[in-house]
């Protein structure tokens, strides 16, 4: 859906003439390919608005799939959370077991703006901080685990400050309370670290 105007045409040349030129040649190479195509855009509006050229999105769409949100398919998050806990525990060099009811819990009742990407980093975040052989519910960021319902009466500051201890929390635990790592992390000073601290009695 963000594909610039100028690769649009050359996609459209190359679908419809089924040969493309490599870098620095001049000779045509045939090709018998297939095109799977992903956008979380609206493609169609996008058409409308002369972003996405009209002809491509006809020869592309062919036969389409319209995959939910993560939201509405909660039913996918159990067999989601286990694939990734297996591929960042091995990354991180961690053994773990899996998750715990009530971590899994906290978990299913998120409603994921950022989708699938934000399910993963929840997960590899939870694996660097758990302590034990499972994920649990303190290993989760604390906007889970509470899921606080901002009204448009509260006050930004409240909701910053909160955000923000949240990140300081995150960075002490995962640098094992080295503030000078965990000042690194946040893009702080140590000094503003250490006031941030106090500020927030952690």
């Amino acid at each position: 859906g963000e594909l610039p105007q100028s690769v649009q045409v050359k996609l459209l040349r190359v679908i419809q003439e089924k040969k493309v030129i490599r870098l620095g040649s001049n000779d045509e190479i045939p090709i018998d390919v297939r095109f799977i195509c992903a956008t979380n855009k609206n493609i169609e509006d996008e058409v409308n608005k002369k972003k996405f050229r009209e002809d491509l999105y006809y020869r592309l769409n062919v036969i389409k799939i319209h995959v939910p949100p993560l939201r509405e398919r909660k039913e996918d998050i159990p067999l989601l959370v286990d694939h990734f806990i297996r591929i960042h525990a091995k990354k991180e060099n961690k053994k773990l077991d899996g998750i715990t009811a009530e971590a899994m819990k906290n978990i299913l009742k998120y409603t994921f703006p950022g989708n699938i990407r934000e399910l993963e980093n929840i997960i590899e975040r939870a694996i660097v901080f758990a302590q034990e052989n499972y994920i649990t519910k303190q290993d989760l960021p604390i906007s889970i685990i509470q899921r606080p319902q901002y009204s448009a009466a509260g006050k930004l500051e409240d909701t910053v400050n909160k955000i923000e201890k949240e990140m300081i929390q995150d960075a002490l635990k995962k640098n094992k309370k080295n503030q000078t790592k965990a000042a690194s992390d946040l893009g702080i000073s140590e000094r503003v670290l250490r006031y941030k601290i106090k500020k927030y009695h952690i």
